[in-house]
């Protein structure tokens, strides 16, 4: 019998930062609105990186967001 266990890399929310090249905010975020697998070990929160890296490939902008960013006048500083 094959009994395999895949154990997930975890990091620390400023790690997972630092491999990402993303804000420390960012990624503290994400984890406090659970749109990526994280769990907490005592006083930090330890983020699965291998479900994080899948979470920002498969994440895409809404056209509403871009379409508003385009509306929105830019005034240029003097």
């Amino acid at each position: 019998m094959n009994n395999t266990l895949n154990i997930p890399r975890m990091e620390t929310i400023k790690k997972t930062a630092e491999l990402f090249g993303l804000p420390v905010h960012f990624v503290r975020c994400k984890v406090s609105s659970g749109e990526v697998v994280a769990v907490r070990a005592g006083r930090r929160f330890l983020v699965n990186v291998d479900k994080f890296a899948e979470y920002l490939n498969s994440s895409t902008v809404a056209q509403e967001s871009i379409a508003a960013d385009k509306a929105s006048p830019v005034v240029p500083i003097k």
